[in-house]
């Protein structure tokens, strides 16, 4: 699992809108050796503001968008994971910022895409979810390859293996084997990035 670290307006973001042929860019990106356009179907990118149907309620929108991978049912029980049944009957417009981010959680189980991508998904979170979603996490992790992206250190800290540091719209360095060392990414953004 890999973290891209990088202040804000970096690139980060940009970096993954490339990636996924969003914005015009030269060279390509392969996943495991293939351009984007033969493996769409198998990404998922989970934006900081998780944008849904807000007509729609929570559970319409698991069911329009993981109906192809799973039955009503089971998506019906892995959303209640996440959110109370009462929350998914109501409308998206309804929820909070962090109910979304639970949503959108649900749809990574739902879905379960060959590479996902999370741009500051721990915003929004209380600090029971914060803990839930790292151990979701790392159990995806034994299935997908993940790229993360965020500021809050300490919720990435215990759950990701490398590190490319970007600044000034590069990636100047990569750390490897970080959940083996004994660094923190407070102590490699001030030592790279400050």
């Amino acid at each position: 699992m890999s973290f891209l670290m990088g202040p804000n307006g970096s690139g980060k973001t940009t970096l993954i809108k490339c990636m996924m042929d969003m914005e015009q860019h030269q060279g390509d990106f392969l996943f495991h050796g293939e351009k984007i356009n033969k493996v769409r179907n198998d990404c998922l990118v989970l934006w900081d503001d998780c944008p849904f149907y807000t007509n729609l309620s929570g559970l319409k929108n698991l069911v329009l968008f993981g109906e192809s991978n799973k039955e009503q049912q089971q998506i019906e029980k892995i959303a209640s994971k996440f959110l109370n049944h009462e929350i998914l009957k109501n409308k998206v417009k309804t929820y909070s910022y962090g109910q979304r981010k639970k949503l959108a959680l649900a749809l990574v189980e739902i879905l379960e895409p060959t590479y996902l991508i999370m741009d500051e998904i721990s915003n929004g979170l209380d600090y029971e979810m914060i803990r839930k979603t790292q151990h979701f996490i790392k159990d995806w992790s034994k299935q997908m390859t993940i790229l993360l992206t965020g500021h809050q250190f300490n919720f990435y800290n215990e759950i990701i293996d490398d590190v490319f540091i970007f600044k000034n719209n590069r990636i100047l360095l990569l750390k490897e084997n970080f959940r083996h060392s004994e660094l923190k990414l407070e102590d490699i953004y001030d030592d790279e990035i400050l």
